[in-house]
């Protein structure tokens, strides 16, 4: 039998239409404190090459981000809580214009891959090569990482959720709508056990909601601001 497996880190998914606007960094880091994010996603960024790391870091975490080059909004950004090991994972392919970031985060003995993507609602690209490429990054990482966790997050829009499902192997586990009646945004796991998944309103202005994932009991923090007990 294999070692067992550690409780899943608090995972945090947001568009958040800008994390360079006025007040955002300071709202995202009560949020972060509040409940407790170990990883967060973070979709629509509009960093651009003005906008330097320390004028979007949050204190107790590394700041991975890709941005969009050429064109307005756009770009994504994982923030890792600083007990990880953590490193962009270098793939091929990025060529294609995809806003799709790969870090490699470990923990103990356990090794998490983290991929933060936006898939927006007019790419340069065809849908059906950004699925080529999400299909063969998780073979890749199983090939060479056996019994890694992984985790793809973000704001797929239109990207047909049965899709990258069926291409991936790996669960999808958002089920109430983020943006309007629509499940915009969405995580997949391959063998991560979240037992409670929340869609929340965050403080920063957006149009999209929030989502927060954990395992075990509820957090003090997390039903303070919530405002509700567990389903």
């Amino acid at each position: 039998m294999g070692a067992a497996r550690s409780t899943p880190p608090v995972l945090y998914v947001f568009n958040a239409w800008s994390i360079a606007k006025p007040h955002a960094i300071e709202q995202l880091t009560t949020e972060f404190s509040g409940y407790i994010i170990d990883i967060a996603v973070i979709s629509e960024t509009h960093l651009k090459v003005k906008h330097t790391d320390a004028s979007v870091n949050i204190d107790g975490y590394v700041l991975f981000r890709r941005d969009r080059h050429g064109r307005r909004s756009g770009g994504v950004a994982i923030y890792l809580r600083r007990s990880f090991q953590a490193s962009e994972w270098p793939i091929p392919g990025l060529d294609a214009g995809f806003e799709l970031l790969w870090v490699k985060a470990v923990r103990g003995h356990e090794v998490t891959f983290v991929g933060a993507l936006y898939h927006p609602p007019k790419p340069i690209y065809k849908a059906v090569d950004l699925l080529g490429h999400i299909e063969a990054t998780v073979v890749r990482i199983g090939d060479e990482f056996p019994g890694a966790h992984i985790i793809l997050a973000g704001d797929l829009n239109s990207l047909p959720d049965n899709e990258v499902i069926i291409r991936t192997g790996m669960s999808s586990i958002v089920t109430q709508p983020t943006r309007g009646g629509k499940t915009l945004d969405r995580i997949y796991v391959n063998d991560i056990q979240y037992s409670n998944i929340k869609v929340i309103q965050s403080a920063v202005k957006s149009d999209h909601k929030a989502i927060v994932a954990y395992s075990g009991e509820i957090k003090t923090s997390i039903a303070k601001l919530v405002g509700s007990a567990p389903t």
